[in-house]
């Protein structure tokens, strides 16, 4: 009798994976909302007809091209079925043959977007060569790397603690195993001794101990230690230290970093010994996307150089003014040179759309180097980058925009 009902519910058990695996496999090839149809000047005034009293009782109400693409995420099926009823409905009013120059224009975004990709690596291509000529750099830790025989942590019911040890210097440092309490509930406490003795106490609110570079130049040994929260970057703080002449020092944090790929070890070098760090200021990310590329495309790299007696990280772009001036020129030929490709009356139909979206966060790079590059002059680069954002998106979208940011970047 038990055999039997055992054999029924595994019967029943496969059936259901079946049944959901059809769905799952049905799903991810026939879309419930293929959208690439839609004609969002026709499903403004087909949602606007259809909900003409939100726009009566609701002053606020908004039924732009971007509201209503919101709309349709949200409300799939039914948003198509209006707005098919619609197009039925009018079929003779609304139905157009598909302007020839919209599809062309769409294609040069597309070849355009390849020659902004490469833009926006010019800044990069010059650090990796700075990183290349680096011959008396060693990097020796990273957390990429498989084997970390440097670091012995125990793992505890409730805590994790690591062990490092420096020279005469031995760093026990403890936080929280991640998934046992709340991001709120983050912690890192760093105690520090020297040849037994107590030399100092460090303590981290929010962040967890998760990682550790380290990078040989001479004699002096530097160390950055990444401590996560959560979020969407997952990480935040990195704490830098040197070890020179016996001693070690802790310098002050660096927080509101995105290093949660780590950070790159091509974006480390050396001039005359000193070392020099690449940091990403991804501050505007979360406006565009969800995506690490959108993060990184948008991002300004600052050049950060370490100083050896107080173990802090200095900001250093005004020592790499020409490279962040040959950053900006690159973008703003590329963006001027699309932006009279593109037919003004053009512009509204396809900017606003998922692939004219793309282009958002190479106006906010550019901005940003184009500041660094020439600080004294911030307010005019504001207006002529706003202005060429208006240009392709219009004044109603140039809230999106971040025309006023970056002031911590004046002189």
């Amino acid at each position: 009798m038990i055999v039997e009902q055992l054999r029924n519910i595994l019967i029943l058990a496969i059936l259901i994976a079946i049944v959901w695996s059809i769905n799952i496999f049905y799903k991810s090839n026939n879309p419930i909302c293929p959208d690439d149809y839609v004609d969002w000047n026709i499903a403004v005034k087909a949602l606007s007809q259809h909900y003409d009293d939100l726009s009566k009782e609701n002053l606020d109400v908004d039924l732009g091209p971007v509201e209503i693409e919101r709309h349709f995420a949200e409300n799939c099926e039914e948003d198509l079925k209006i707005y098919d009823d619609y197009i039925t409905k009018n079929a003779k009013k609304e139905i157009k043959t598909p302007d020839p120059q919209v599809l062309v224009t769409r294609e040069l975004l597309y070849q355009s977007y390849d020659s902004l990709y490469d833009s926006r690596r010019v800044f990069d291509a010059e650090i990796k060569k700075l990183n290349r000529a680096s011959k008396n750099m060693k990097f020796l830790w990273h957390p990429s790397y498989e084997k970390k025989q440097y670091i012995s942590g125990v793992k505890k019911s409730t805590v994790e603690e690591s062990v490092i040890n420096i020279g005469k210097y031995r760093l026990t440092i403890t936080s929280p195993r991640e998934r046992a309490i709340d991001y709120d509930d983050y912690y890192t406490h760093i105690v520090i001794t020297k040849d037994g003795k107590s030399a100092g106490v460090q303590d981290y609110k929010k962040v967890n101990f998760d990682h550790i570079y380290k990078i040989q130049v001479g004699e002096v040994s530097y160390y950055l230690f990444g401590l996560c929260g959560g979020g969407m970057h997952g990480c935040g703080i990195l704490i830098p230290i040197i070890y020179t002449s016996n001693e070690l020092t802790v310098g002050k944090i660096i927080d509101d970093a995105d290093f949660s790929n780590y950070l790159r070890i091509n974006d480390f070098f050396t001039i005359n010994s000193e070392l020099y760090l690449v940091l990403d200021d991804s501050r505007y990310f979360f406006s565009y996307s969800g995506s690490n590329n959108a993060s990184y495309n948008s991002a300004i790299p600052r050049i950060f150089k370490f100083d050896k007696e107080t173990a802090n990280l200095v900001l250093a772009v005004n020592d790499f003014a020409d490279l962040y001036k040959k950053a900006a020129k690159k973008m703003e030929k590329d963006l001027y040179s699309l932006k009279d490709n593109v037919p003004s009356k053009m512009r509204p139909l396809i900017m606003n759309r998922p692939i004219g979206k793309s282009l958002i966060p190479y106006f906010d790079y550019y901005l940003g180097v184009a500041i660094i590059a020439d600080p004294t002059h911030s307010s005019e680069t504001r207006k002529k980058v706003e202005k060429l954002y208006i240009d392709f998106y219009g004044k109603e979208n140039s809230p999106e925009a971040h025309f006023d940011g970056y002031k911590d970047f004046e002189i």
